[in-house]
This record gives structure tokens, C-alpha cells and sequence, in this order.
């Protein structure tokens, strides 16, 4: 389960999803950091995973990331999976003053690099020297002694297909984004995911892969459907995602999404309005709480974890407190 908003709830929050059952809580780090919401989380809890969904990997050095991990390993006891994302080229370049020059690669080599960092601390006489990123030489102790501690797992987030195969080519799982639909993940995303693990003489069974869903829940249907509408308009104007619209012809919508944001200038009701009742239903899961239940099993039956979160673009504070303990609710088995 994805969670989020402020500390004074956060602890309680992840107390709830262990209680109800739930395999893993997930962070993100938009208006705050990862790794300080996945302490609280870890602090709250003794038996889920918890995980960043993501970490934003180029405005920080491989190497912090890795010692960050690897401490909330300890801390959690082999429970943290750090998730690295990319974000986009222009929030990367000009709110966070980092390089974002060949994202897929720049990637592969992080991953590689934290890889290193960690075998640093359990004792092994390793290096990492790639195109962009190195790791020369251990901390200021020298060589760990650790050398009966689990790594810390890694994931990747990707939408496209370099992405992707970085993932399974280093990392230890794939965090699918939410905006997603049955064949975009099973024509596109799962092929490209088994073809990068042969290639790289890698096993499907140790390669785990997590998909977001855009999950919106009200006893009034149309609260529902709209704040998924509304999800899907904020993505939709994304070209990167085209691709996820393609997988049911509905590529025109990108152009169609891009138009109404630039010549309304954000309007939410008519972003809303530009997007058809029928790409809720190939693009999200929105209604009533008895109309979503049976509504995963078309993700579900192929990847390892579903993981539940709602939409948040133009949603009040209020709704998205509501959301979340509908998710509680409807799902938890606690």
C-alpha cells in the first residue's frame, strides 16, 4: 500500500497497514523525503516491508543512497527495499540542479554502484568504475566485517523499454508506475522484462515486480471516476506515457490531453471532461467500494505485488484521507 501525508499520521498509518494484513507500505518523495517517511514507517512496524516508491536517484550520490539503505536495513531487519526513480529531465535539471544525460544508463550504473558499496561494508575487495559513476575505495573504517548481512533489495522504477531493461539487467525488482493498463504491462512491459533477464542469464523467481494501480474509492461512484479522470488527464499530457494509451488505441488522447492544458491553461473540469468514461476503465480502477474488489485480478495474475495507491493530482486533503482508509478497508484482510 502506498501511503503519505504528514508525520503526525504517518505512524499510525503504517500501524494500520500492518494490522490489516498488508504486505509492504510504500513512500514517496515529492513534497517530502523517502528516506526520513520510511525511518518513521520502519520505527511503526515489525513485520511488512517497507519501501521507497521512489527515491529520486540523480540529485544524490549512489553512494549516500547506499548507506542510507543499508542502515534502514539494519534498522528494519532485511525489511527496507530501496525503489529509485528517475523523474523527468526537466525537475531533475531545474529544481534539483543534477544531470540527467542517458537516464537508462546512468541508472544501470547507480544500482551498480550502491551494489558495490554494499559488498564494500561486508568485507569483499570490490570496485566499480563505470562511464559515469565510480566507487573506488571503502568508507573512512575501511572494509566492513559484515559479511553475514543481507544486501539491501533494490528497485527501479521504468515506463520504457531502456528503463526497463536496466532493471532487469541490476536492480532486484521493477516498480511499474501507476498509469498502466492489463496489456500495456502484459504486452509490453513483461515481454521486455523476460527478454532483458535471459540476456543478462538472470531468473524470473529472483526478479521481483511491483505494479502501481490508480486505486480511487467512494460510496458516490462519480467522486470516484472523476478524481481517476483526473489522474489520468495530469499523465495523459505526458508523451512518455503515449505508449500506455496505445495498448488500447487510444493514443490520440495524448495530443488531445496536451491541447486542453495548454489552451485552458490547467482547467481541471474541462481535463476532466476531455477524458472518456471507457479509459477509466482500461486505465485506473474507480467506483464503490464492492465495485472495485474483483477489479485487480487482471493486474494481479501477473506480476509479484500490486501496490494500492490513489490518485492524488487536483484531489482535496480530505479525499485523499478518505481514499486511503478505503483502501484499508476494502482490501485489508486484518
Amino acid at each position: 500500500m502506498a501511503l503519505g501525508g504528514p508525520y503526525a499520521f504517518l505512524r499510525e498509518l503504517a500501524k494500520q497497514v500492518e494490522a490489516k494484513g498488508f504486505d509492504a507500505a510504500w513512500v514517496s518523495e515529492t513534497t517530502q523525503n523517502a528516506t526520513i517517511q520510511a525511518a518513521v514507517l520502519a520505527q511503526a512496524t515489525s513485520r511488512i516491508d517497507i519501501g521507497t516508491n521512489i527515491t529520486l536517484a540523480f540529485p544524490r550520490s549512489p553512494v549516500i543512497t547506499a548507506m542510507e539503505a543499508w542502515d534502514l536495513n539494519e534498522v528494519t531487519g532485511d525489511r527496507f527495499v530501496v525503489g529509485l526513480g528517475s523523474q523527468v529531465k526537466r525537475i531533475i535539471e531545474e529544481r534539483f540542479s543534477a544531470d540527467f544525460d542517458r537516464p537508462a544508463k546512468r541508472m544501470a550504473e547507480y544500482v551498480q554502484a550502491m551494489q558495490t558499496a554494499w559488498r564494500m561494508e561486508r568485507g569483499e575487495d570490490v570496485t566499480f568504475e563505470g562511464e559515469i559513476y565510480r566507487v573506488l575505495r571503502p568508507g573512512l573504517g575501511g572494509r566492513g566485517r559484515a559479511s553475514e548481512r543481507a544486501l539491501p533489495r533494490v528497485y527501479v522504477a521504468a515506463v520504457g523499454p531502456l528503463m526497463t531493461r536496466a532493471a532487469a539487467s541490476y536492480a532486484d525488482g521493477l516498480l511499474g508506475h501507476p498509469f498502466t493498463s492489463d496489456r500495456y504491462l502484459t504486452g509490453d512491459v513483461l515481454p521486455r522484462v523476460d527478454e532483458a533477464l535471459a540476456a543478462a542469464g538472470r531468473d524470473r523467481d529472483a526478479f521481483t515486480i511491483c505494479q502501481g494501480v490508480i486505486l480511487c474509492i467512494a460510496d458516490d461512484r462519480e467522486v470516484a471516476v472523476r478524481e481517476a479522470k483526473q489522474q489520468i488527464a495530469f499523465y495523459g499530457t505526458t508523451p512518455n506515457y503515449q505508449a500506455v494509451f496505445a495498448s488500447y488505441g487510444d493514443e490520440e488522447l495524448t495530443d488531445r490531453l496536451r491541447a486542453v492544458w495548454r489552451d485552458t491553461d490547467r482547467d481541471l473540469d474541462a481535463m476532466v471532461a476531455a477524458v472518456p468514461d471507457e479509459a477509466v476503465e482500461r486505465y485506473a480502477v474507480a467506483g464503490t467500494p464492492e465495485e472495485v474488489r474483483d477489479r485487480l485480478s487482471a493486474i494481479e495474475a501477473h506480476v509479484d505485488h500490486v501496490i494500492l495507491g490513489g490518485a492524488w493530482y487536483g484531489v482535496s486533503p480530505q479525499r485523499l484521507a478518505e481514499n486511503l482508509w478505503a483502501i484499508l478497508e476494502t482490501f485489508g484482510t486484518g
